[in-house]
């Protein structure tokens, strides 16, 4: 009778389980409890720093070679989103609707919105208030603009907000809110309904929040990283290591490595992801192990692997 073993995908991993897989690939490998529960634990922190957002694909995933979450691409793709989310919630004040500016019913952001269009090349104004200028040679006041809004459309169109003497803090406080817990995202449809002014101040912010692209990362990378080998990632190792959890106890007829992530658990998807990283340390060791009994010499040893490890698959061949 022919059989053939494969290794299962997607196994979900839990405490037991896991200890059973370390357990199991301490026989296997032979090597010493301490050096695989040390070995794991960067692994594991490593794989959690590779899925934690951003990455360079649609969809994070184990990868070689310093690329996937460590790589350029990834750190590059997260400045880029950063960068339109904040564009979802912030235009400049020249792309404010003309109804808005209406309905605020202050001269004062009237003439600003002018000047802030008037200032384009060539000046962006709606062509009713360029027939009007032409008319009376001039810019006209701000009563005869509402007249003229009301005449085209009725009524003022109030949805948004002007901001004059914005500050920086204020721009992350609405950037905060408006991405919110627990997923810290902004809206894929979202337009921008905040109209600033001074527009560099937004620019400056996008900038500044740029540079911390990575920081979610930071945690699991370091722990990973005092504890051995990491692929190379100057813009996460940047982060700095203040979240970064790791307690080692290796010594001792019971050794164990406490490894975390302390902002990790704010993001709903902290979790998740970190689940489908171990699933995967899961995964490795099976693929380690079957691989390390392949010879005919340890059949026997390896279909008692398959009956007390879960996550391999024994198919009866013809």
């Amino acid at each position: 009778m022919a059989l053939a073993i494969s290794v299962q995908k997607n196994v979900r991993i839990d405490a037991s389980l896991y200890a059973t897989h370390v357990a199991m690939y301490c026989q296997v490998m032979r090597k010493t409890l301490a050096e695989v529960v040390k070995d794991e634990a960067r692994l594991l922190a490593r794989d959690a720093c590779d899925m934690t957002p951003p990455f360079s694909g649609s969809a994070p995933q184990i990868t070689k070679g310093g690329e996937g979450g460590f790589g350029n691409k990834a750190r590059d793709k997260g400045r880029a989103a950063v960068n339109r989310d904040i564009r979802k919630i912030f235009a400049p004040l020249d792309q404010a609707p003309g109804g808005l500016i209406a309905a605020k019913g202050n001269a004062y952001i009237f003439y600003l919105w002018l000047e802030s269009k008037m200032d384009k090349t060539p000046p962006s104004l709606p062509s009713w208030i360029i027939e009007e200028k032409n008319a009376t040679g001039g810019l006209f006041g701000f009563d005869i603009y509402k007249r003229f809004v009301e005449s085209r459309h009725g009524n003022f169109s109030g949805n948004g907000n002007v901001m004059l003497n914005e500050s920086e803090g204020q721009i992350a406080a609405i950037h905060r809110l408006v991405r919110g817990k627990p997923h810290y995202r902004v809206g894929k449809n979202r337009k921008p309904d905040f109209y600033i002014h001074d527009w560099k101040m937004v620019e400056n912010y996008i900038k500044k929040t740029q540079q911390r692209v990575g920081k979610l990362k930071a945690g699991w990378y370091w722990a990973a990283k005092r504890l051995g080998k990491v692929p190379q990632s100057k813009w996460i190792e940047g982060q700095g290591s203040a979240n970064s959890i790791l307690q080692p106890a290796l010594t001792g007829p019971s050794p164990k490595v406490r490894i975390g992530n302390a902002i990790a658990k704010d993001v709903r998807q902290g979790w998740h992801l970190f689940q489908k990283a171990w699933n995967h340390r899961g995964y490795a060791m099976r693929v380690k192990m079957l691989k390390t009994l392949s010879g005919k010499k340890n059949h026997g040893t390896l279909l008692q692997l398959t009956q007390k490890l879960k996550g391999f698959q024994v198919t009866q061949l013809p």
